[in-house]
């Protein structure tokens, strides 16, 4: 194949690279805009973990803030159990940090990730 055939087809390498990248750019776009129609889809709606405590191997207390409320999780192998959820402002209000950095409640929260984990072991529902 020649030049002169390749210009008998209607469209140069280049012109076929650039309508490539300007289809991918489109598509791009339409991805995003189809994003923020999604249910369900928030700005505020963002995940950050606060604190971990390790209890053992493959177990831990976990207090998570989901937008404006705050989940404590007892995790133990593939399993989860919420043991808390409460409103960000009482949460931070009740939280006066202490030197290692988790909240005064924490022997509470331990007793009810023991009682957890025995849920868990027995094999009976929370």
């Amino acid at each position: 194949m020649d030049n002169s055939s390749l210009g008998s087809l209607g469209a140069t390498p280049v012109q076929a690279i650039g309508a490539f990248a300007a289809v991918f750019v489109l598509l791009i776009l339409a991805l995003k805009l189809l994003q923020r129609w999604q249910p369900g889809h928030q700005r505020d709606a963002s995940v950050r973990l606060l604190s971990v405590r390790r209890l053992g191997p493959r177990r831990e207390l976990q207090t998570l803030r989901v937008g404006g409320e705050v989940h404590t999780l007892y995790r133990q192998d593939n399993a989860l159990v919420l043991l808390k959820s409460e409103p960000w402002q009482a949460w931070a209000a009740a939280a006066d940090p202490p030197a290692c950095g988790q909240p005064a409640r924490q022997p509470r929260l331990l007793a009810l990730a023991a009682a957890a984990g025995e849920r868990l072991r027995s094999g009976r529902k929370p």
